[in-house]
């Protein structure tokens, strides 16, 4: 027989699973495909999913952001549509934007062949703090081949762990990076340990190379382009308490020589579905310090570079 006394706090607890769930099930509203458009909408993870529905090759998107928002994994990437432009912009005051999950295996934002992701001004990218258990976190914005990238004034990119070469953004073999504003900070990539592998073998093996990852700010894969005409991305040694920062492997000390700020991965293309993470690169081009808004740096895809890099 159930305890009297009990009853309110099961009733409690039942109201609050139900709140919960109540709560997710509305996260997306189940109309908005039925939304003529996307300026309707004041919800952002709704705003994204009526893209998926709604997007038209050539069609220039704003996504206006007026409350701080948490948010899934988001794809930005639509089969056989191109030529799309989508600009996130905060109104008002400077609006965060974080997620709720891990991310997949490429970014928190992945960014498509034929899609011009913009952050505009008042709009702060955070990812997954250093500290979280999950063993699948990746850089908050992946740029995918045939991809644009472009950060402006006022916006961020901050607060990371990846597990991928790039703690906040990566930008793979023909994707593109510009960045004309804006600032990426206290982002932190690493090579994780394959804990199976290592109980397995009393801690004296690992899945992949021991070698640490690379980019803790940006990483540009061989056969990707980067410009910087603006903005700031900090370096460790600069900046210990907030800036980017590579970790050797299991995240165990900080590494030199691998661009806390951003690496740029120069020499052969592979071949294959992961062939700009995994080739050897010969004559790579780093920035270990802070990368300030007069600091202009540039790698185009067939490897030619200038600017103000360290090595």
């Amino acid at each position: 027989m159930m305890n009297k006394k009990n009853l309110p706090h099961i009733i409690t607890v039942v109201s609050f699973v139900v709140f919960i769930v109540l709560g997710l099930a509305s996260a997306t509203s189940p109309d908005v495909k039925n939304v003529a458009s996307i300026d309707e909408l004041t919800n952002l993870r709704d705003k994204f999913a009526w893209l998926k529905t709604h997007v038209e090759s050539g069609g220039n998107y704003v996504l206006e952001v007026n409350a701080d928002s948490i948010i899934g994994n988001i794809d930005l990437s639509f089969k056989n549509k191109n030529n799309i432009t989508i600009t996130l912009r905060g109104i008002g005051e400077r609006r965060s934007v974080s997620t709720y999950q891990k991310g997949s295996i490429l970014g928190i934002f992945t960014v498509g062949s034929g899609v011009t992701f913009i952050l505009d001004d008042n709009i702060l990218l955070q990812g997954v703090p250093t500290g979280s258990p999950n063993d699948t976190l990746t850089s908050v914005v992946y740029v995918n081949s045939g991809g644009t990238f472009i950060m402006n004034n006022g916006s961020g990119i901050s607060g990371n762990m990846s597990f991928q070469d790039g703690g906040g953004v990566h930008v793979s073999d023909d994707g593109t990076f510009l960045m004309k504003g804006g600032f990426i900070t206290s982002n932190t990539c690493f090579q994780p340990q394959d804990t199976a592998l290592a109980a397995a073998t009393g801690g004296k093996a690992n899945a992949w190379s021991e070698e640490p990852r690379r980019g803790g700010g940006v990483f540009v894969a061989v056969g990707g382009t980067f410009t910087k005409t603006g903005g700031t991305i900090t370096g460790y040694s600069s900046d210990a308490k907030d800036g980017n920062v590579t970790k050797s492997f299991n995240g165990r000390s900080v590494s030199q020589g691998n661009g806390h700020a951003v690496f740029a991965a120069l020499g052969k293309r592979g071949t294959g579905s992961f062939a700009s993470m995994f080739v050897t690169e010969t004559g790579s081009k780093r920035k270990e310090s802070t990368a300030g808004p007069d600091a202009n740096l540039h790698i185009s895809s067939d490897g030619t570079f200038s600017g103000n890099w360290d090595f």
